[in-house]
């Protein structure tokens, strides 16, 4: 099954509860497979920024097929690689934690990325979202 605004929306009303219960007002892009947007949601208003960085952790989760804090990990001693995302991959991409592909039956169709906290708490609310959503399924190999 694609990515379709049914599942977005489940996605984005879990990250947002979960944002809630510690006390952040999240944004949470779900992009396809293929990094086009389904459904993205702003967090605080005043943080109009919030939405574009998680669009850009959803892209980049959605372009490598791998949660973002992983990538960046994998990058740490590669940054002009990682920088070079930044303006190749269309709409741009967030260098930062926060961003999940969502896999169903071994094959990814889509990802999500979350803004509008430190980047380590967008994972960490990001890796609960995905958990309570079941959609951490395996890649093919």
């Amino acid at each position: 099954m694609p990515m379709d605004f049914d599942l977005a929306l489940k996605y984005v009303l879990k990250a947002k509860s979960l944002g809630s219960e510690r006390n952040v007002e999240v944004s949470v892009a779900v992009v396809d497979a293929a990094g086009h947007p389904v459904l993205f949601a702003r967090g605080k208003m005043e943080a109009w920024h919030g939405l574009y960085m998680s669009a850009g952790k959803a892209r980049l989760a959605a372009a490598f097929r791998k949660p973002t804090a992983k990538l960046m990990e994998q990058w740490a001693d590669r940054p002009l690689y990682a920088a070079s995302l930044t303006t190749i991959i269309p709409g741009g991409v967030t260098l930062n934690p926060g961003g999940y592909p969502i896999f169903e039956d071994g094959d990814c169709i889509g990802a999500f990325g979350i803004g509008g906290g430190p980047p380590e708490i967008d994972d960490e609310i990001a890796k609960q979202t995905l958990d309570a959503m079941g959609g951490a399924g395996q890649r093919r190999r």
